[in-house]
């Protein structure tokens, strides 16, 4: 969340109000809001944490859930539901979920961040180490794909503009570390490269050992 002053206005979307409405289920888990701001509104136990909140740049409205002996570590309202595989379920893109700036929009979406928070964060709420340790893992893995995922497309860009300018040396250069993670296309442009700079360097020895014997 962006460290930025909310604007004069904010106060009048609601958003306060609404997320204490909406989440007083917390209470019944032992968690009771300490915090209440324009743009914030925390939740603790003596377990766990629950920020609900309305970026003050981003206009996103988002939940993050922690342990209280390990603050730093955020799981946000995403990670949980991808943990319970509900995605597209629940219709959600990646990360971003509601993004709203006007009083309808929070009175609206503000109910269905605490309706997903009932349905999918309950074992988190209630401290589950088990829960913590599953999303977390997954949340893990998911940011190693994407991190391979960015890796392999700057990698596909320079092997193809390399195999259209014939520079089968430079295509074997940049596909055969990553030759796993490759496409069946991808795999026969590997493969043809390969052959190509091995005949190449066949043609290159016979003519170095011609001009030995002359």
């Amino acid at each position: 969340m962006l460290k930025k002053e909310p604007g004069p206005g904010r106060e009048k979307l609601g958003f306060r109000e609404s997320v204490l409405s909406n989440f007083q289920f917390l209470q019944d888990e032992g968690l009771r809001p300490v915090d209440q701001e324009v743009t914030l509104v925390r939740y603790q136990s003596a377990e766990v944490f629950l920020n609900v909140y309305h970026g003050r740049a981003s206009f996103e409205l988002g939940v993050e859930i922690g342990r209280m002996k390990e603050p730093a570590e955020k799981l946000t309202l995403y990670d949980i539901i991808a943990w319970a595989g509900a995605e597209k379920a629940e219709g959600l893109g990646q990360h971003v979920m509601f993004q709203v700036s006007s009083r309808h929009g929070v009175q609206e979406f503000v109910p269905k961040l605490a309706a997903l928070v009932r349905k999918y964060a309950m074992p988190l709420l209630r401290g589950d180490p088990d829960a913590y340790y599953a999303v977390t893992l997954l949340r893990s893995e998911r940011s190693r794909e994407f991190t391979q995922e960015i890796r392999l497309r700057g990698i596909r860009s320079k092997a193809e503009a390399a195999w259209h300018a014939k520079d089968y040396s430079q295509v074997v250069e940049l596909y055969d570390p990553v030759r796993e993670d490759l496409t069946e296309v991808e795999a026969k442009k590997l493969d043809y490269s390969e052959e190509h700079v091995l005949i190449a360097g066949s043609a290159g020895t016979r003519s170095s050992a011609a001009r030995t014997k002359r």
